[in-house]
């Protein structure tokens, strides 16, 4: 129905108000938000600050803070979710036009048979959003920017916990490859003194044999482990946006395996786990799919529109703007669905489906986290237990492996014993690097388990 008279446009507009009071545009919005709010326990999502991020500083390793810094700043990766970023602001903006009046202009002339005609027109409309639809597009488009927000800072939680556990391999790989040539040069020791033994009868061509046959076996391992180094040295060079040899010089001297020196487990507030980054984006989704939902529904209502224009023609243009050329036009709208064989009904349904697939979402994100919390728990547990262990097992083995060398001295033991000693030296000592690299790992997935610092 088109009402064409100005007259009328009051009557149209009464129209509008009576079916708005008869409608349930409140309680659609209403209905989103108690959605939204069933899941988001205890507030709105929006109302929480973003975590501190900054948790690779209580370790105390300026190289590996450094390179999560630069990480955080040229990883493609992060240059992805920035770019998700720009594209959800204009997408908000883009929903938000919708509540605002449109306005056009144009100007045309025509020049017939000698003749000149010159006009111009200024054309205005809006949709009155009644039942709300247009508002709830807009604060789904808002929420979808702020889930895209909080994904950027989940990229930027992930990336700095990849970034220090690659470091920490890399230390852990430098740190067994220095003890495998420690032993490496004790192993050549023991051969060149069983050879000189050998030389001057004191021992047999078996004892010899076994002396270098552990040589060798020693040096077989140190091309792995430089591999190894070599390895976390490249995917640390890519983690920070570089090429693979970039970071080669700038990491080739070893160093001690980070570790932070404050208890941190007894220390996390119980509501933690919300203040994860995916948990805040799955929040932002059901908020943003709970919307869409209302949007949906008020599609099946009415639709109202205003529009006017203002026209000037003239067979001069220097008369173009004269008022007494002016015509002016002024209507309102109103259009329904009739009959969309289940269109839009459908809509409603197909949103209420994707809601609640935003909901398991965010019921899977917060099981995956409080997952993430326990394993890292347990694994401190752990390796707290293995730790003294270990560190007394390292002594031991020394202890023994001094006693077998001296016991084949004195011509009191096998030459194996002293082998035996040798190798149960080294596994001590390579036990307890990769527990102390384990612990640390742990306190990097308890960090990004609970979203950063807290």
């Amino acid at each position: 129905m088109t009402l064409h008279k100005s007259g009328l446009l009051l009557t149209g507009l009464a129209v509008c108000v009576a079916l708005a009071a008869c409608t349930p545009a409140t309680s659609v919005r209403d209905s989103a938000n108690s959605d939204t709010s069933s899941v988001i326990q205890g507030g709105k999502a929006s109302n929480r600050a973003p975590i501190q991020a900054g948790w690779w500083q209580k370790f105390n390793d300026p190289l590996m803070t450094s390179l999560i810094q630069e990480a955080l700043q040229a990883s493609p990766d992060i240059k992805t979710a920035q770019a998700s970023l720009r594209a959800a602001r204009a997408q908000r903006v883009i929903a938000g036009a919708s509540l605002l009046p449109g306005l056009s202009a144009g100007m045309s002339g025509r020049n017939t048979d000698s003749k000149e005609s010159y006009s111009a027109n200024l054309d205005a409309s809006w949709e009155l959003d009644i039942f709300g639809g247009n508002r709830l597009a807009s604060s789904a488009a808002n929420a979808d920017l702020q889930a895209t927000q909080a994904s950027l800072e989940d990229v930027k939680a992930s990336l700095a916990a990849e970034v220090a556990s690659s470091y920490v391999n890399l230390r852990l790989a430098q740190a067994r490859l220095a003890v495998s040539r420690q032993s490496l040069a004790a192993r050549n020791e023991t051969a060149r003194l069983i050879t000189l033994k050998q030389q001057a009868g004191l021992a047999s061509g078996l004892e010899a044999d076994q002396a270098n046959l552990s040589l060798g076996q020693s040096q077989a391992q140190i091309p792995a482990l430089e591999n190894t180094v070599t390895q976390s040295q490249h995917a640390l060079a890519i983690l920070t946006g570089k090429p693979p040899e970039a970071l080669v010089s700038r990491l080739a001297s070893g160093g001690a395996i980070p570790s932070a020196a404050v208890q941190l487990a007894n220390n996390i507030p119980a509501n933690a786990i919300r203040q994860r980054p995916d948990i805040r984006a799955a929040e932002y989704k059901v908020q943003a799919a709970s919307l869409r939902v209302g949007e949906a529904q008020a599609n099946r209502y009415p639709s109202f529109n205003l529009g006017g224009s203002l026209s000037y023609s003239s067979v001069s243009f220097s008369d173009l703007f004269d008022p007494a050329n002016i015509a002016r036009s002024l209507l309102a709208s109103i259009s329904a669905p009739l009959f969309d064989g289940g269109k839009l009904k459908q809509q409603v349904v197909a949103k209420d489906a994707a809601r609640e697939q935003a909901v398991a979402s965010y019921q899977k994100a917060v099981l995956v986290a409080l997952q993430d919390v326990a394993n890292a728990f347990s694994s401190l547990q752990a390796q707290a237990q293995q730790r003294p262990i270990l560190a007394n097992n390292l002594e031991l083995a020394r202890s023994a492996e001094k006693l077998a060398k001296l016991s084949f001295d004195a011509g009191t033991a096998d030459f194996q014993n002293v082998l035996d000693a040798q190798r149960n030296t080294l596994s001590a000592q390579e036990s307890l690097l990769a527990v102390q690299a384990e612990n640390t790992q742990s306190l990097i997935s308890l960090y990004k388990a609970v979203g950063g610092a807290w």
